[in-house]
């Protein structure tokens, strides 16, 4: 067994690095930064061809992990043999950014989506297999799970939460209590779980996919909704876990499309991260 891993590690290298080589003109990944009160964006993007984003950290590194849509998504043969894999890039000074790639060993063959790293966890939606379609759009009730990291591994998978529609984990530790945040209704809604076990306790309307942060005393939570037929990056805070802001645009996208917003605060600066991508069937109204 040691030789077989020692194996796959050498013939299974991180493939993420085609998102970081290559023409960054199809679905780019951009960066923006909190300078005072204002947010600024990086004039170029960081990456490209990566979609259902989620960050989080390792050690001392950002890493920000991502569904590839470059042209070589890892092995096939060691996705039969090990497990289907999660891809993300990891940097450690917001500048230079590395390839890294881990793999789900799931004796249920699940496939890991909306991937989000939390310490010594990665969460994620588990669908099947070889199913077809968009998996937000699955019929079936839908699970989110964890797996705990083992070097380049997932292992143990359990899972957390199951409803229907349920994808985009985005778990956080908030004023001594964890925290699930979660899509309901893909394009339409988003909720929060609390408890053991884990209940859905809020909901809100007319936003998606979202990624919570603690900012100081607060927490931030970020979402996306369609207006115009663009992704738009929207925010909501709260210092209690009770009373919230409205969500509201805060990025300066400049007519860009901003699907995904994912949130840091790395090296005492805030930090966002988005995709630029297609907008799909179901959305916001």
């Amino acid at each position: 067994m040691l030789l077989f891993l020692t194996l796959l590690g050498c013939a299974d290298s991180p493939v993420a690095s085609r998102a970081l080589n290559n023409d960054l003109s199809h679905r780019p990944v951009w960066m923006f930064r909190q300078v005072g009160e204002k947010w600024v964006r990086d004039y170029a993007p960081i990456a490209h061809e990566m979609s259902s984003l989620g960050l989080g950290t390792d050690g001392d590194a950002l890493v920000l992990t991502a569904q590839c849509f470059w042209d070589d998504c890892g092995s096939v043969m060691w996705r039969h043999l090990v497990g289907p894999p999660v891809h993300g890039i990891r940097t450690t000074d917001l500048k230079t950014w590395t390839p890294q790639m881990w793999r789900l060993v799931d004796p249920d063959d699940r496939v890991p989506i909306d991937t989000e790293l939390r310490g010594e966890w990665i969460w994620y939606y588990g669908t099947q297999a070889g199913r077809e379609g968009d998996p937000a759009l699955h019929a079936r009730d839908h699970t989110l799970y964890r797996a705990r990291v083992e070097d380049d591994r997932l292992v143990s998978p359990e899972p957390m939460l199951t409803g229907a529609h349920l994808a985009d984990p985005a778990p956080v530790h908030f004023k001594g209590e964890d925290q699930l945040f979660f899509t309901t209704l893909p394009g339409r809604a988003i909720g929060r779980a609390r408890g053991t076990p884990l209940q859905l306790d809020r909901t809100w309307e007319g936003v998606s996919v979202p990624h919570a942060v603690v900012v100081g005393d607060a927490l931030w939570l970020w979402a996306h909704t369609v207006r115009e037929g663009r992704y738009v990056p929207l925010l909501a805070t709260t210092t209690d876990g009770e009373e919230w802001t409205p969500f509201r645009p805060v990025l300066p996208t400049q007519g860009i499309d901003c699907a995904n917003p994912v949130g840091a605060v790395w090296q005492g600066q805030s930090v966002v991260f988005c995709v630029s991508e297609p907008v799909g069937e179901v959305t916001a109204q």
